[in-house]
C-alpha cells in the first residue's frame, strides 16, 4: 500500500500547486468584474479549463475546438511531475527499472483520475473536455514526467547514458546542445520582434478596451503563450515558418496572411519577407551545428584523457542532426493547436517539416564543426610536445605518410594519431655528459706538511 498512497499524495499535490492558484485568479478576476451576475463557479469551472489545456487536452467550443497550449503553464506542471515521481521513488524505495515503471504507472493513473474528475467539473454549456480523453492525456504526461523524476532519483539515468557507446552518447549530447541553442535564439527572435512591434502591440492591447483587470488578465495570457511565440520564432529561423491560419504561411521569404484575431501576442507576426539585418538570424541553426560539432570532437575531461577518435567525433556530429531534430520537432509539436473549426483551426508549425529541416542542417554544420575542432585538438596536443623527429613515427602514423613531405608528414602525424602518437614520436630525452676534466679542475699532487 506505500506505492499507491505515495501515488495519490504526490499527483495530488502536484495538480494542486498549478491549480490552486489559477482557481484565485479566477476568482479575483470574478469579483472584480462581475457585472454580469455570473456564478463563483464559472471561475473555478473556467480554472479547471485551463488547467487541462496547459496538459495537451483539447477544449470543445461552440465554435470548435481550442487546443492551443500555453506553454509557460506546461513547463510548471512537468516540473511538477517529475517532482511527484521522484519523491514517489524516494518514499517506496525503487531501485531498479521495475520500481521506475511502477512509479510512473501508479502516479500516471492517479494523475489521470485527477484528470478526468477535472473535466467533469469544468464542464460547462459552452465549454467542455471529453473526462475520457483528459483522464488519458493528462495520465500518459504525468506517466513520462514520474518516470524521469524516479529514474534520475535512483541515479538509473545517468547509469544508462553511461552505458551507451561513447559515438551514441556524444551525439545525443551534442544534439541536445544544439536544440538547447536553436530554441534560444527562438527566444532571442521573439523578444527582439516584439521590441520592434511595439507600437503594434499597444494598438491591439488598446483596440481591446478591456479595463485594469481584463487587461491584467490579458497580459498574463501573453505572459503563458510567450514559450509558444518562441517556439514559433524558432521554426521562423529553422525555415519552413508557421501558420497564423489556413492557407496563410509565415516564413522568411513568403508572408501569406489572413485578418488576424485581436491578441497582442500576434501583432509580433512578421508581415513582409526577411530584412538583410534579419536574415543574419538564419544562421542560428548553422551555428548551433558548428557547437555540437565542437562538443563532440572534444576530449574527457581528465588530465591524461586522449582525443575522441575521427569515427566517433564525426559519428556523434551525424548523430547530433536527427537528436535536435526531434527535441524541436516535439517543442514545434506542442506549440500547435486550433482554435476552432473555422479560419484559425490550422496555428503553429509543422513539427515534421521543422524537425527534417532541422536533422540536415545541424548534421551537415556539425561535420564541419567536428572536423574543424579536432584537426585544431590535434595540432594543439601535438604541438604541445616541441620536440618531434620526421624519422621516428613508428607505427603511429599510416605507412604512406614516410612518402610525404616534412611538414605534409607532420601534420598526418598530429591528425590521425593524436597526443599518444606525438609523445611516442618524440625522441628519448638525451642524457647529460659527465664534464670532461680541465686544468683547473685536474687532480693535484699530495703535498707533504713543511714542503716549500
Amino acid at each position: 500500500m506505500a506505492l499507491p498512497a505515495a501515488a495519490l499524495t504526490t499527483a495530488g499535490w502536484a495538480a494542486l500547486v498549478v491549480l490552486v492558484p489559477m482557481a484565485a485568479v479566477g476568482l479575483v478576476v470574478w469579483v472584480a468584474e462581475n457585472q454580469s451576475g455570473a456564478p463563483a463557479g464559472d471561475a473555478l469551472r473556467l480554472a479547471a479549463d485551463g488547467w487541462l489545456l496547459a496538459h495537451g487536452v483539447r477544449l470543445q467550443t461552440p465554435s470548435g475546438p481550442f487546443g492551443l497550449t500555453p506553454l509557460l503553464l506546461s513547463l510548471v506542471v512537468l516540473r511538477q511531475l517529475y517532482r511527484a515521481g521522484r519523491n514517489s521513488a524516494l518514499a517506496t524505495g525503487a531501485v531498479s527499472w521495475l520500481g521506475v515503471i511502477r512509479v510512473a504507472v501508479a502516479v500516471g493513473l492517479a494523475y489521470g483520475f485527477f484528470g478526468m474528475v477535472a473535466a467533469l467539473l469544468g464542464a460547462t454549456s459552452g465549454v467542455r473536455a471529453d473526462p475520457a480523453s483528459a483522464g488519458v492525456v493528462t495520465g500518459l504526461l504525468a506517466g513520462f514526467g514520474a518516470g524521469w523524476g524516479a529514474a534520475r532519483a535512483v541515479g538509473l539515468g545517468a547509469a544508462m547514458a553511461f552505458g551507451l557507446p561513447d559515438v551514441v552518447r556524444r551525439g545525443a549530447s551534442a544534439g541536445g546542445v544544439a536544440a538547447a541553442a536553436v530554441l534560444t535564439a527562438g527566444v532571442l527572435a521573439a523578444g527582439a520582434q516584439m521590441v520592434v512591434t511595439h507600437e503594434e502591440f499597444r494598438s491591439v492591447f488598446g483596440s481591446l478596451r478591456a479595463g485594469v483587470v481584463g487587461g491584467v488578465a490579458i497580459t498574463a495570457l501573453c505572459v503563458l503563450y510567450a514559450p509558444t511565440a518562441a517556439v514559433w520564432a524558432t521554426a521562423y529561423l529553422v525555415g519552413p515558418g508557421f501558420a497564423v491560419g489556413t492557407g496563410t504561411a509565415v516564413d522568411a521569404s513568403t508572408v501569406q496572411l489572413a485578418p488576424l484575431p485581436s491578441f497582442p501576442l500576434l501583432a509580433a507576426v512578421p508581415t513582409g519577407p526577411a530584412s538583410a539585418m534579419v536574415s543574419l538570424t538564419l544562421a542560428a541553426p548553422l551555428i548551433a551545428g558548428l557547437l555540437a560539432g565542437a562538443v563532440t570532437a572534444r576530449p574527457p575531461r581528465t588530465e591524461d584523457a586522449a582525443l575522441p577518435r575521427w569515427r566517433i567525433a564525426l559519428g556523434g556530429a551525424l548523430i547530433a542532426g536527427p537528436v535536435a531534430g526531434v527535441l524541436v520537432a516535439l517543442a514545434a509539436a506542442a506549440s500547435r493547436g486550433p482554435l476552432g473549426d473555422g479560419r484559425l483551426s490550422e496555428l503553429g508549425p509543422s513539427p515534421w517539416h521543422v524537425g527534417i529541416v532541422l536533422a540536415v542542417e545541424v548534421a551537415v554544420a556539425a561535420l564541419v564543426g567536428a572536423t574543424v575542432a579536432r584537426t585544431a585538438a590535434s595540432w594543439a596536443a601535438w604541438s604541445a610536445t616541441r620536440r618531434w623527429s620526421p624519422d621516428a613515427t613508428g607505427a603511429a602514423a599510416p605507412p604512406w605518410a614516410n612518402r610525404l613531405p616534412f611538414g605534409a608528414r607532420r601534420l598526418v602525424v598530429g591528425l590521425f594519431s593524436g597526443p599518444d602518437a606525438a609523445d611516442r614520436a618524440a625522441p628519448p630525452p638525451r642524457e647529460p655528459r659527465e664534464p670532461e676534466p680541465t686544468a683547473d679542475s685536474a687532480p693535484q699532487p699530495h703535498r707533504r706538511t713543511g714542503e716549500g
